[in-house]
């Protein structure tokens, strides 16, 4: 009988270079709420100039990726200070994929099933985009994966959920395929039934919890969820 390995992480903080206006805010969503932790279990990746962000939230990455373009020598001695072991992995700066997808595609590698990205909003509107449609990618379909920001929680769901609120909380919904069909949903002001929500004209924006929970059913299609904190 083969014995079956355990990854070596079970869950990893991606860092990336966007805004983050409020790092106090985000370091105790990921400690206390999401109850993230700072030893072996947990692996801190930078993605790139993300480290910046890193520092200002008091994290040393087990790892910095990226082609480097956006991280200075400054910054490298500060986290290479520490007595922490940090990893560099330098890609081309010519290459298809962005460095927040290569720190989340290190992170499954590493065997993280559950990722919390931060600083992937904000600044430039292309790598927001970029960033959101990552979560869709059908790699970490096993995974939770989620964008993580000082007044919202990003994620993708391919099937029925449950979806933690609070009254009056928003709640918006996207159809990332062509449409999402859904069975029905319950715990939320405006319902849907027996209907299909499309990608385009969107008609999933604005919702709002009616209790501390709702449950979305669906039978078919990528879902974008960003619930509001």
């Amino acid at each position: 009988m083969q014995t079956k390995i355990q990854p070596k992480f079970e869950k990893a903080i991606v860092v990336t270079n966007g805004v983050i206006k409020d790092h106090g805010l985000i370091y105790k969503r990921l400690i206390k709420d999401y109850k993230f932790d700072r030893n072996a279990s947990t692996l801190i990746i930078a993605a790139d100039g993300g480290a910046i962000n890193c520092l200002n939230m008091r994290l040393i990455p087990d790892i910095v990726i990226g082609d480097m373009d956006s991280i200075t020598i400054k910054v490298i001695e500060s986290i290479t200070s520490c007595k922490k072991p940090i990893k560099f992995i330098n890609s081309m700066a010519e290459k298809d994929e962005s460095d927040t997808q290569l720190a989340v595609d290190y992170a499954l590698g590493a065997g993280a099933k559950r990722i919390s990205i931060v600083g992937a909003v904000g600044g430039r509107i292309d790598h927001t985009l970029a960033n959101l449609f990552l979560l869709a990618t059908p790699s970490a379909e096993d995974s939770d994966i989620r964008i993580l920001t000082e007044n919202s929680e990003i994620f993708v769901t391919r099937k029925s959920c449950q979806i933690a609120g609070a009254p009056g909380k928003m709640v918006s919904l996207f159809s990332l395929s062509p449409y999402t069909n859904f069975i029905k949903t319950s715990g939320l002001k405006y319902k849907l039934k027996n209907e299909k929500l499309l990608q385009s004209p969107v008609r999933g924006l604005s919702n709002a919890f009616t209790g501390s929970k709702a449950k979305i059913e669906i039978s078919e299609g990528t879902l974008l969820v960003i619930k509001e904190l």
